[in-house]
Protein backbone atom coordinates (compact mmCIF):
# COMPACT_ATOMS: atom_id res chain seq x y z
CA UNK A 1 0.00 0.00 0.00
CA UNK A 2 1.21 3.82 -0.99
CA UNK A 3 2.26 5.82 1.65
CA UNK A 4 0.00 8.41 3.19
CA UNK A 5 0.52 12.01 2.57
CA UNK A 6 -0.64 15.42 3.22
CA UNK A 7 -2.20 16.66 -0.28
CA UNK A 8 0.66 18.72 -2.00
CA UNK A 9 -1.54 21.24 -3.54
CA UNK A 10 -1.39 25.26 -2.74
CA UNK A 11 -5.11 25.61 -3.22
CA UNK A 12 -5.48 22.47 -0.30
CA UNK A 13 -7.52 24.52 2.94
CA UNK A 14 -8.43 22.93 5.71
CA UNK A 15 -12.22 23.42 5.45
CA UNK A 16 -11.93 22.32 2.08
CA UNK A 17 -14.15 18.43 1.74
CA UNK A 18 -11.75 15.56 0.47
CA UNK A 19 -12.91 14.18 -2.78
CA UNK A 20 -11.98 10.87 -4.03
CA UNK A 21 -12.44 9.65 -7.60
CA UNK A 22 -13.10 5.73 -8.53
CA UNK A 23 -11.80 4.93 -11.92
CA UNK A 24 -11.58 1.94 -13.96
CA UNK A 25 -12.93 -0.24 -16.91
CA UNK A 26 -16.11 -0.88 -17.82
CA UNK A 27 -16.88 -4.24 -14.63
CA UNK A 28 -14.00 -3.48 -12.80
CA UNK A 29 -16.24 -3.34 -9.62
CA UNK A 30 -16.73 0.48 -8.90
CA UNK A 31 -19.82 -0.19 -7.54
CA UNK A 32 -19.47 -3.03 -5.56
CA UNK A 33 -16.70 -1.34 -3.98
CA UNK A 34 -18.60 2.14 -3.25
CA UNK A 35 -21.36 -0.41 -1.79
CA UNK A 36 -18.78 -1.24 0.64
CA UNK A 37 -17.07 2.29 1.65
CA UNK A 38 -20.84 2.97 1.72
CA UNK A 39 -21.31 -0.06 4.51
CA UNK A 40 -18.24 0.89 6.27
CA UNK A 41 -18.68 4.01 6.59
CA UNK A 42 -17.51 5.82 10.13
CA UNK A 43 -18.98 9.33 8.79
CA UNK A 44 -21.32 10.54 6.27
CA UNK A 45 -20.21 10.59 3.06
CA UNK A 46 -22.01 11.79 -0.54
CA UNK A 47 -21.49 9.51 -3.64
CA UNK A 48 -22.41 11.17 -7.62
CA UNK A 49 -22.24 7.84 -9.11
CA UNK A 50 -23.35 7.90 -13.31
CA UNK A 51 -26.39 5.35 -13.35
CA UNK A 52 -28.16 5.32 -9.89
CA UNK A 53 -30.02 1.97 -10.84
CA UNK A 54 -26.46 0.89 -11.00
CA UNK A 55 -25.93 1.38 -7.79
CA UNK A 56 -27.04 -1.65 -5.48
CA UNK A 57 -27.21 -0.46 -2.10
CA UNK A 58 -28.20 -2.70 -0.08
CA UNK A 59 -31.63 -2.72 1.60
CA UNK A 60 -31.33 -2.22 4.96
CA UNK A 61 -28.90 0.81 4.17
CA UNK A 62 -31.68 2.23 2.27
CA UNK A 63 -34.09 5.18 4.04
CA UNK A 64 -35.58 6.81 0.97
CA UNK A 65 -35.35 7.92 -2.08
CA UNK A 66 -36.36 11.87 -3.11
CA UNK A 67 -36.03 12.20 -7.40
CA UNK A 68 -31.97 10.93 -8.28
CA UNK A 69 -30.73 10.89 -4.92
CA UNK A 70 -31.30 8.16 -2.42
CA UNK A 71 -30.32 8.92 1.12
CA UNK A 72 -29.10 6.11 3.63
CA UNK A 73 -29.97 5.39 7.70
CA UNK A 74 -25.68 5.67 8.69
CA UNK A 75 -26.57 9.16 6.71
CA UNK A 76 -24.69 9.01 3.72
CA UNK A 77 -26.36 9.75 0.63
CA UNK A 78 -26.03 8.63 -3.33
CA UNK A 79 -26.86 10.74 -6.04
CA UNK A 80 -27.08 10.01 -10.04
CA UNK A 81 -24.64 13.00 -12.47
CA UNK A 82 -26.66 16.26 -12.58
CA UNK A 83 -26.41 18.11 -15.70
CA UNK A 84 -25.34 21.10 -13.93
CA UNK A 85 -22.40 19.28 -11.87
CA UNK A 86 -20.88 23.19 -10.52
CA UNK A 87 -24.52 23.38 -8.89
CA UNK A 88 -24.81 19.80 -7.64
CA UNK A 89 -21.11 19.76 -5.68
CA UNK A 90 -22.23 22.88 -4.02
CA UNK A 91 -24.92 21.75 -2.68
CA UNK A 92 -23.87 18.74 -1.66
CA UNK A 93 -20.93 21.43 0.18
CA UNK A 94 -23.96 22.54 2.06
CA UNK A 95 -24.61 19.62 3.52
CA UNK A 96 -22.98 18.17 6.51
CA UNK A 97 -20.76 15.44 4.66
CA UNK A 98 -17.66 14.78 5.50
CA UNK A 99 -16.57 14.41 1.99
CA UNK A 100 -17.13 13.25 -1.57
CA UNK A 101 -16.10 10.41 -3.25
CA UNK A 102 -17.08 10.55 -7.40
CA UNK A 103 -17.66 6.93 -9.66
CA UNK A 104 -16.28 7.63 -12.51
CA UNK A 105 -17.52 6.10 -16.03
CA UNK A 106 -15.86 2.75 -17.08
CA UNK A 107 -15.12 4.89 -20.50
CA UNK A 108 -13.83 8.11 -18.91
CA UNK A 109 -10.20 9.32 -18.76
CA UNK A 110 -9.41 9.91 -14.95
CA UNK A 111 -7.00 12.48 -15.61
CA UNK A 112 -9.33 14.84 -16.98
CA UNK A 113 -11.98 13.94 -13.62
CA UNK A 114 -8.84 14.40 -11.66
CA UNK A 115 -8.59 18.04 -13.65
CA UNK A 116 -12.16 18.68 -13.11
CA UNK A 117 -12.83 17.76 -9.78
CA UNK A 118 -9.63 19.25 -8.29
CA UNK A 119 -11.05 22.83 -9.68
CA UNK A 120 -14.09 22.20 -7.98
CA UNK A 121 -14.71 25.74 -5.14
CA UNK A 122 -15.03 23.53 -1.72
CA UNK A 123 -13.41 20.59 -2.85
CA UNK A 124 -9.61 18.93 -2.44
CA UNK A 125 -8.58 16.37 -4.42
CA UNK A 126 -8.21 13.58 -2.01
CA UNK A 127 -6.62 10.73 -4.34
CA UNK A 128 -7.89 9.07 -7.69
CA UNK A 129 -8.12 5.16 -7.48
CA UNK A 130 -8.11 3.10 -10.42
CA UNK A 131 -9.59 -0.28 -10.43
CA UNK A 132 -8.58 -3.39 -12.94
CA UNK A 133 -9.87 -6.29 -13.64
CA UNK A 134 -7.05 -8.60 -12.45
CA UNK A 135 -9.00 -11.34 -14.99
CA UNK A 136 -9.70 -9.79 -17.81
CA UNK A 137 -6.58 -7.56 -17.88
CA UNK A 138 -4.67 -9.87 -20.29
CA UNK A 139 -7.07 -9.07 -23.45
CA UNK A 140 -8.02 -5.00 -22.51
CA UNK A 141 -4.13 -4.78 -22.79
CA UNK A 142 -3.37 -6.32 -25.99
CA UNK A 143 -6.63 -4.24 -27.27
CA UNK A 144 -5.06 -2.02 -29.30
CA UNK A 145 -8.31 -0.21 -29.41
CA UNK A 146 -8.88 -0.52 -25.56
CA UNK A 147 -5.34 -0.41 -24.23
CA UNK A 148 -4.44 3.30 -24.30
CA UNK A 149 -7.56 4.14 -22.35
CA UNK A 150 -7.05 1.16 -19.58
CA UNK A 151 -2.91 2.77 -19.57
CA UNK A 152 -3.79 6.35 -18.70
CA UNK A 153 -6.61 5.35 -16.17
CA UNK A 154 -3.71 3.39 -14.39
CA UNK A 155 -1.31 6.08 -15.11
CA UNK A 156 -3.74 8.88 -13.63
CA UNK A 157 -4.55 7.17 -10.36
CA UNK A 158 -2.75 7.51 -7.05
CA UNK A 159 -3.41 4.33 -6.37
CA UNK A 160 -4.64 0.93 -8.83
CA UNK A 161 -6.01 -2.10 -7.30
CA UNK A 162 -6.65 -5.19 -8.63
CA UNK A 163 -9.84 -6.99 -8.34
CA UNK A 164 -11.18 -10.61 -9.21
CA UNK A 165 -7.97 -12.08 -9.80
CA UNK A 166 -6.83 -13.61 -6.18
CA UNK A 167 -4.22 -15.29 -7.18
CA UNK A 168 -1.54 -11.98 -6.55
CA UNK A 169 -1.18 -9.06 -9.24
CA UNK A 170 -1.19 -10.46 -12.51
CA UNK A 171 2.41 -10.40 -14.30
CA UNK A 172 0.95 -7.80 -17.04
CA UNK A 173 -0.38 -5.51 -14.64
CA UNK A 174 2.86 -5.52 -12.23
CA UNK A 175 4.97 -5.09 -15.95
CA UNK A 176 3.26 -1.25 -17.04
CA UNK A 177 2.84 -0.38 -12.91
CA UNK A 178 4.95 -0.76 -9.70
CA UNK A 179 1.88 0.93 -7.68
CA UNK A 180 -0.43 -1.87 -7.94
CA UNK A 181 -2.35 -3.30 -4.92
CA UNK A 182 -4.96 -6.23 -4.34
CA UNK A 183 -8.27 -5.71 -3.52
CA UNK A 184 -9.54 -8.16 -1.25
CA UNK A 185 -13.01 -9.53 -2.15
CA UNK A 186 -14.14 -9.86 1.24
CA UNK A 187 -13.48 -8.44 4.82
CA UNK A 188 -12.07 -4.74 6.01
CA UNK A 189 -11.16 -2.72 3.46
CA UNK A 190 -7.65 -1.23 3.14
CA UNK A 191 -7.91 1.70 5.26
CA UNK A 192 -6.52 4.31 2.27
CA UNK A 193 -9.56 3.83 0.37
CA UNK A 194 -11.64 5.67 3.35
CA UNK A 195 -12.98 8.88 1.62
CA UNK A 196 -11.19 10.93 4.20
CA UNK A 197 -7.69 9.96 3.51
CA UNK A 198 -5.23 12.16 1.48
CA UNK A 199 -2.33 10.77 -0.94
CA UNK A 200 0.37 12.66 -2.41
CA UNK A 201 -0.73 13.64 -5.57
CA UNK A 202 2.62 14.72 -7.27
CA UNK A 203 3.17 11.92 -9.79
CA UNK A 204 0.03 11.68 -11.45
CA UNK A 205 0.10 11.76 -14.93
CA UNK A 206 -1.37 13.92 -17.52
CA UNK A 207 -1.99 11.32 -20.70
CA UNK A 208 -2.36 12.64 -24.11
CA UNK A 209 -4.69 9.94 -25.76
CA UNK A 210 -7.70 9.94 -27.51
CA UNK A 211 -10.36 8.56 -26.37
CA UNK A 212 -11.70 5.45 -28.39
CA UNK A 213 -15.49 5.92 -29.21
CA UNK A 214 -18.27 4.03 -27.16
CA UNK A 215 -22.06 4.02 -27.92
CA UNK A 216 -24.51 2.84 -25.35
CA UNK A 217 -28.30 2.23 -25.32
CA UNK A 218 -31.45 1.45 -22.72
CA UNK A 219 -33.31 -1.81 -24.62
CA UNK A 220 -36.30 -3.07 -22.56
CA UNK A 221 -35.88 -6.75 -23.44
CA UNK A 222 -38.76 -9.03 -24.60
CA UNK A 223 -40.41 -11.22 -21.64
CA UNK A 224 -39.29 -14.47 -22.77
CA UNK A 225 -35.82 -13.52 -23.69
CA UNK A 226 -33.69 -15.93 -21.49
CA UNK A 227 -29.84 -15.59 -20.28
CA UNK A 228 -28.87 -17.66 -22.57
CA UNK A 229 -29.81 -16.29 -25.51
CA UNK A 230 -29.05 -12.88 -24.19
CA UNK A 231 -25.35 -14.24 -23.38
CA UNK A 232 -25.36 -15.73 -27.35
CA UNK A 233 -26.23 -12.26 -28.19
CA UNK A 234 -23.45 -10.74 -26.66
CA UNK A 235 -21.28 -13.81 -27.84
CA UNK A 236 -21.97 -12.75 -31.31
CA UNK A 237 -21.14 -9.06 -30.79
CA UNK A 238 -17.58 -9.03 -29.40
CA UNK A 239 -18.34 -5.48 -29.83
CA UNK A 240 -20.07 -5.48 -26.80
CA UNK A 241 -17.96 -4.78 -23.66
CA UNK A 242 -20.45 -4.17 -20.82
CA UNK A 243 -24.54 -5.02 -20.54
CA UNK A 244 -26.01 -4.45 -17.09
CA UNK A 245 -29.87 -4.62 -15.88
CA UNK A 246 -33.19 -6.38 -15.94
CA UNK A 247 -34.92 -9.88 -17.11
CA UNK A 248 -37.93 -9.16 -16.17
CA UNK A 249 -40.64 -12.09 -17.32
CA UNK A 250 -44.17 -13.14 -15.94
CA UNK A 251 -43.42 -14.10 -12.87
CA UNK A 252 -39.40 -13.56 -12.16
CA UNK A 253 -36.74 -11.00 -12.75
CA UNK A 254 -32.78 -12.04 -13.73
CA UNK A 255 -30.18 -9.54 -12.48
CA UNK A 256 -27.83 -9.10 -15.03
CA UNK A 257 -24.14 -7.91 -14.87
CA UNK A 258 -21.89 -9.01 -18.05
CA UNK A 259 -18.53 -7.97 -19.87
CA UNK A 260 -16.58 -9.69 -22.41
CA UNK A 261 -14.79 -11.99 -19.50
CA UNK A 262 -17.84 -12.10 -17.16
CA UNK A 263 -21.48 -13.28 -17.70
CA UNK A 264 -23.56 -13.52 -14.62
CA UNK A 265 -27.39 -13.83 -14.26
CA UNK A 266 -28.73 -14.27 -10.95
CA UNK A 267 -32.39 -14.81 -10.03
CA UNK A 268 -34.31 -11.99 -7.68
CA UNK A 269 -37.63 -12.18 -5.89
CA UNK A 270 -38.81 -8.82 -8.39
CA UNK A 271 -36.91 -6.63 -10.28
CA UNK A 272 -35.38 -3.46 -8.70
CA UNK A 273 -34.99 -1.56 -12.37
CA UNK A 274 -35.87 -2.05 -15.94
CA UNK A 275 -34.06 -2.22 -18.68
CA UNK A 276 -31.28 -3.45 -20.04
CA UNK A 277 -27.97 -0.70 -20.79
CA UNK A 278 -25.59 -1.86 -23.41
CA UNK A 279 -22.34 -0.51 -24.12
CA UNK A 280 -20.65 -1.15 -26.96
CA UNK A 281 -17.56 0.40 -28.68
CA UNK A 282 -17.18 2.26 -32.32
CA UNK A 283 -19.83 4.55 -33.76
CA UNK A 284 -21.85 1.62 -35.66
CA UNK A 285 -25.07 1.43 -34.42
CA UNK A 286 -26.46 -2.49 -32.78
CA UNK A 287 -29.37 -4.13 -34.31
CA UNK A 288 -31.39 -5.43 -31.26
CA UNK A 289 -34.49 -6.93 -32.98
CA UNK A 290 -33.62 -10.30 -31.77
CA UNK A 291 -33.94 -9.12 -28.06
CA UNK A 292 -36.84 -7.04 -28.11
Amino acid sequence: MPPLKPLKSSNFRREDRPLTVIAGYLGAGKTTLINRMLADAVAPFAVIVNDLGALAVDQALIAGQQGSTLTLTNGCACCQISADLAAQLERLRQDDFSALVFEASGVAKASRLATLTSQAEGYALAKVVTLVDGLDAPRLLSDAYLSPLIKEQIAAADWVLQTKRSEGVHPSLASISSNIGQLPSSGALPAALAPEYFFDQSGRLEAGIKAPLFQHRVIFPRPDLTPGLLEAFIVEHPEIERVKGWLVGPTDAVLVQATRAHFQARSGARAQGQGLQFIWRGDAELDFSALT
